[in-house]
């Protein structure tokens, strides 16, 4: 399997998808479980042009606080340019309110790769084009921005519809050079949130779920008024079903998403296979990244596999593949 070295997607990273200037500062957030490898690579990197970097470790956040960042941390965001979100435990640094606040007044850029390893750093969407994705995300999102309802279906019954429109599609494509900007590594999606309280229907995941993994059986979900009414299936969902009634607003629908990355590994973790191509993510929980109102302990995506996909009365994505191209 082709790879790249670490050293290798620290310098694309920090030099082409960030574009980080000499005399920036940047801020790299880890926990206990990161892999330190990631860090000190991409450190090296913003160190040979000139940059300042300083490395923060935060403590390694369960489900319960997944989203909450240590108040030193948030604060001290707002003195540096960059943020680079490197924990492997939780998605704080990407979902964390105060990084949002940071991005509406266009004071921070940030690459999330929380909740990843070296693999993802170094393989499969690593490897892609990313300026041909970005170039893909910008038509999706043009359709995307245009309509008004999203539908998805799948051959295992998921059946969901919902309205959009409140806030614009987002394309998260590799690339976060401007304030206010935010992306991942490895990357290739268009998301939005729908507006809440109109998602309806019937959501069957297949593939791999945040804080669950892989479900031992499809995991069937009844949807009402935005809210999950109810939760169907084997152990992952016995799973699921816990987090949900634990975590205040875990049964919100917060996202849609839409993968484009034809280089995404099909390897049963969910980070990488939200974005490979042709597959679709649906979130519960938190929903403030995606310009909604409804604060969250968890942002938990959930991957379907053979997705059909209608903005309004036009299908960009059939059975899996992508029809907008």
């Amino acid at each position: 399997m082709r790879s790249l070295s670490p050293e290798e997607s620290a310098r694309r990273i920090i030099r082409e998808l960030l574009a980080v200037q000499p005399g920036e500062r940047v801020m790299i957030i880890c926990d206990r479980d990161s892999e330190m490898e990631m860090a000190h690579a991409l450190a090296n990197e913003v160190d040979a042009l000139g940059g300042e970097y300083v490395i923060s470790i935060m403590p390694s956040r369960s489900y319960k606080q997944a989203n909450e960042l240590p108040a030193a941390i948030a604060k001290s965001l707002e003195e540096v340019d960059c943020m680079i979100g490197l924990t492997r435990a939780s998605g704080a640094p990407t979902y964390a309110q105060a990084v949002k606040v940071l991005y509406n007044a266009r004071r921070l850029r940030a690459i999330s790769m929380v909740m990843r390893t070296m693999q993802h750093f170094t393989r499969g969407g690593a490897l892609a084009d990313y300026r041909q994705l970005h170039a893909e995300g910008v038509r999706l999102a043009a359709i995307w921005q245009q309509a008004r309802t999203i539908r998805v279906t799948t051959p295992l019954g998921t059946d969901i519809r919902a309205n959009i429109g409140n806030a614009a599609p987002i394309i998260e494509c590799g690339f976060a050079t401007q304030p206010g900007q935010e992306a991942a590594f490895p990357d290739g999606e268009v998301s939005q949130g729908p507006n809440e309280g109109t998602a309806e229907g019937v959501i069957v995941v297949d593939g791999p779920i945040c804080h669950v993994g892989i479900p031992d059986e499809p995991v069937r979900l009844t949807v009402k008024q935005g809210r999950v009414v109810t939760i169907e299936g084997g152990k992952a969902a016995a799973e699921l079903r816990r987090i949900v009634e634990e975590v205040e607003n875990a049964d919100n629908i917060a996202e849609f998403g839409i993968g484009l990355n034809p280089n995404s590994l099909h390897n049963g973790d969910f980070e990488e296979e939200k974005k490979a191509r042709g597959n679709v993510h649906i979130a519960l929980g938190d929903n403030i990244f995606y310009g909604g109102q409804t604060q969250s302990a968890v942002h938990m995506d959930m991957v379907l596999y053979r997705p059909t996909v209608w903005l309004d009365e036009t299908i960009v994505v059939q059975d899996g593949v992508l029809t907008f191209l």
